[in-house]
């Protein structure tokens, strides 16, 4: 894949996680507090699910920035996340088995988490591996920051696409 379009991928991946962040804490606090009729359903409700998903959505909203902002630790958040997501998947599939009661939506949700995170993190591993490799950043002649240098995925010339 071309410099440029690990480029527009990261910074996709970034903005996604931002808006999916943003949509998750919404969702999460609404059925946390029991608006919009949610407590009608709450037998249905799997706590711990509910409750790592809210708490997560300010995790994709920081993991976003990270990745826009090329931040070192970004990719290897990405991954954390999607393994986090994966362990509490299974536990929801505990559940399901010992038969918990439970929305369709949820195991859709956490299918589709679970594979958008997945995907974020091979694109932040990526790129972050194919900027490693580069001479420039081998040799660690260029920062980003002056002020922190190192503390950042390395950049090129095309990188205001977005």
């Amino acid at each position: 894949m071309s410099k440029h379009r690990l480029n527009v991928a990261i910074k996709a991946s970034g903005i996604a996680a931002i808006l999916f962040g943003i949509a998750t804490v919404v969702s999460g606090g609404n059925a946390i507090l029991g608006l919009h009729g949610i407590l009608e359903s709450s037998e249905k409700i799997v706590p711990f699910v509910l409750y790592f998903n809210f708490l997560a959505g300010f995790t994709y909203i920081i993991i976003g920035i990270g990745l826009i902002l090329r931040s070192r630790w970004a990719p290897a958040s990405a991954v954390a996340v999607a393994v986090a997501t994966v362990i509490v998947f299974a536990g929801f599939g505990v559940w399901i088995f010992q038969g918990g009661a439970y929305e369709m939506r949820t195991l859709v949700a956490m299918s589709l988490r679970t594979t958008f995170w997945c995907i974020v993190s091979i694109v932040a591993l990526v790129a972050r591996s194919a900027y490693s490799t580069s001479p420039i950043t081998e040799t660690g002649s260029r920062s980003n920051n002056p002020e922190c240098p190192g503390k950042e995925m390395p950049r090129h010339g095309d990188d205001n696409i977005l």
